[in-house]
């Protein structure tokens, strides 16, 4: 008699403990690619007024080129100057700086050849006008731009997956012989010698 009540006791204390392992959170399988296409580049348009201040209908528009380093966010390149919508380049210059996180840009340039070198530090790329540092070497007026959001292209591309089950996960990956391994492949609780 006393080994029909422990049994049942067993019993119903397992049927109590399913529905709380049904409950539990399962891990998803992810995977994760990286793929390489090409060096990382970025290019954007910055607008200076020309003949006058805080104007933007008579431009000279600067088209920047530029190689970001292995870091992410600093770069060199090249600028190609625009008289007001011309089509042939009026100078150009070179270009270091940075891209930061929070969607501003530290820039100094150089004219090849020489002339008026501009700088900005933490200016936004959204079109809204800032003032430029031109280090003392344009003294006639004051130098404000408009700088474009950049069109970032090449670099390394992360994609992660996630699937709902080991199943799905091993049909995408075109089927396997090996048994589980990844995180949905096994139970997230074991009972195994607790009953």
């Amino acid at each position: 008699m006393r080994k029909f009540i422990i049994t049942g006791v067993m019993a119903i204390v397992a049927m109590l403990a399913i529905p709380s392992l049904a409950a539990a959170k399962v891990e998803r399988c992810a995977t994760t690619t990286v793929t390489d296409n090409g060096p990382k580049t970025a290019t954007f348009t910055v607008n200076q007024p020309k003949d006058n201040v805080s104007q933007f209908s008579n431009v000279w528009r600067h088209e920047y080129e530029v190689a970001i380093n292995a870091d992410g966010s600093t770069f060199i390149g090249t600028g190609k100057i625009y008289d007001n919508g011309a089509t042939d380049t009026t100078w150009t210059e070179t270009v270091t700086g940075s891209l930061n996180a929070d969607g501003t840009l530290n820039m100094q340039t150089t004219p090849v050849g020489g002339g008026a070198t501009f700088k900005v530090t933490n200016a936004p790329m959204n079109n809204t006008e800032v003032s430029v540092d031109t280090n003392g070497t344009w003294t006639a007026n004051e130098v404000t731009f408009l700088i474009g959001a950049p069109t970032i292209t090449g670099g390394s591309v992360i994609t992660t997956i996630q699937y709902k089950n080991h199943g799905e996960f091993v049909s995408a990956a075109g089927g396997g012989k090996e048994a589980a391994q990844a995180c949905a492949g096994m139970p997230v609780n074991s009972m195994q010698g607790t009953l």
